[in-house]
Order: structure tokens, then sequence, then C-alpha cells
């Protein structure tokens, strides 16, 4: 083979190459038909004009979409705090019933209180009850009461306060740990050692305090209060002396009386001699005026 037939060949290769590698450019630049219909739209087969909901390609590295969590509300904390006033017919019955319900509810008779006067008989009762059997035995009222005179029913959210003290111990217990590891491990003066016990104590005391104001809403919150006032009215019935005075005790109480009076005249006379010796003046002048006539 002579030596332009050898570069006549190698040119034709080179070009044969080159026309396959722009070809091969040219298809993979062109976007997949998927991709092209999302991008563009598509018409239905009819011809009409009315473009079709296009949809979003799924592609393989994305894989199937889950769903995304919803976020858990926060619990409230909620101090509930009930009154009521009632009549019943029959105070010690209606007490019972009262006591039953409770009992079967899970609380318990916190203070019970009973009165009787002329006219009515009054028991006032203090009842701790679970939060959610408090609806229950306000509902149970109607059913021992004759007539309710009121009926009340308020709340208090206490959730902020509830997490600022959650928050505040975590912190304060934080500290106090640090505090601790120091005094065990880094602290040699003795003035370091008692700096830090005194850290220390004066954390400790406010972390006690907190977690008692932690346990007291605690307890408000589980248990709610109901203060109930039942009451039975009764007939009238004057009550005569208990005590009858003699004769003696009265006579002696007349000279009291009649020395106080004698007492109270003589104390009168004093307060206005003044005007005793302007009259008597006044007297003797008119007297020696109707003489001289």
């Amino acid at each position: 083979m002579s030596f332009k037939n050898l570069l006549c060949t190698c040119v034709l290769a080179l070009m044969l190459l080159a026309c396959g590698s722009e070809s091969m450019n040219e298809y993979s630049g062109m976007p997949e038909p998927s991709t092209m219909s999302v991008e563009k739209g598509y018409y239905d087969q009819d011809g009409n004009d009315d473009e079709i909901e296009m949809q979003a390609p799924r592609t393989a590295e994305s894989g199937p979409q889950s769903p995304i969590p919803a976020t858990q509300p926060r619990q409230q904390r909620i101090i509930y705090t009930a009154a009521a006033r009632a009549r019943v017919e029959k105070l010690d019955s209606a007490l019972a019933r009262v006591i039953r319900q409770v009992t079967s509810s899970g609380g318990y008779l916190s203070s019970q209180h009973r009165t009787n006067s002329t006219y009515a008989h009054t028991a006032q009762l203090s009842i701790r009850l679970p939060a959610d059997q408090l609806n229950g035995t306000l509902a149970f009222l109607p059913q021992i009461a004759a007539d309710i005179d009121y009926q009340n029913l308020d709340s208090r959210d206490v959730t902020a306060e509830w997490l600022d003290l959650e928050s505040r111990l975590q912190t304060k217990r934080d500290v106090r740990d640090r505090y601790i590891d120091i005094l065990r491990n880094r602290a040699q003066k003795v003035e370091d050692i008692l700096n830090a016990e005194d850290k220390i104590r004066v954390i400790t005391e406010e972390i006690e305090a907190k977690e008692g104001r932690l346990r007291y809403l605690r307890d408000q919150v589980s248990l709610s209060t109901l203060t109930l006032e039942l009451y039975e009215t009764v007939e009238y019935r004057s009550t005569s002396p208990t005590v009858t005075r003699g004769f003696g005790s009265k006579f002696l109480d007349s000279l009291a009386f009649g020395g106080q009076m004698i007492q109270d005249i003589v104390l009168g006379m004093v307060a206005i001699w003044p005007l005793l010796i302007l009259g008597v003046l006044a007297f003797f002048g008119v007297r020696r005026w109707r003489k001289r006539k």
C-alpha cells in the first residue's frame, strides 16, 4: 500500500469517528420523553386545547415520599376549681350520697363543717377530685338537690409556669453538678472548697423551692377542688330564755339603775353651772324690779 492510500484511509477513519461522536452528543443532549411532557405539557388524542394536568416526574433517586411527622401538641396544665350551693330535702341522706359519689370517683373529703340555726341546717364540704371526674360530680348535684342557688366552674392555665419551672430546675441541676465536679476534682485550696460548697448550698435551696412549687402545681392539676354547701330549711321556732331572773336580782338592778340616774343628774347640773348662775341672777333681778314698782 502506498503512502497516499494509507493517508486517505486514516483521514476517512477520523471523519467517521467525528460524525459518530456528534450524533451521540446530540442524542444525549435531548431530554427524555417524560421530561418533555412534564415541561411542555401534552394534549389529549381528541385534539382539544385543554391541557391535561401535568405531574412531577418520579426519579429513581427520589424514591417514595415519606409523610412529614406531625408536631406533637404541648400538653396543657390547667387547674380547675368549682363551687356550688344547693338546698336539699334531707341533709343527712344528701351528705351520704355525695360522699359515696366522691369515693367512687376516686376523690376524698378534705374538710366538713356543719352548723345549725333556727331556720336552716348547713354543711360545708371541701372535696378533692380527679380533674376528669369534676364534671361528673357537678352533673350529679341536681339529683340530690331540690334547688341550686349557684354553681361555678373556674380554670387557670399554668402551662407556662410549669414549663418554666422544669427548664429552670434542669439548668440549676446542671450548674450544681458542675460545682460538685469542681469540688471533687479541681478544688485544691480551702478557699475554693468553701466557695464551691456555698454555691452548692444556695443552688440546692433554690432547687428545693422550685421542686416544692412544682409539686404543688402537680397536685392542683391532678386533683380539682370543689367547695360544696348544702343546707336544709327547717321551721322557725323562737327560743325562750334559758335563765329566769328572780325578784331579788331585779330589785338590785333597780337600785343600781336609780343610783346611776341620780349620778347622771348631778353630773348634768354640774356641767350646766353657768346657766344655773345666770338663771339665779335673772330671778333676783326680776324680783327686785317688781318691788321698786
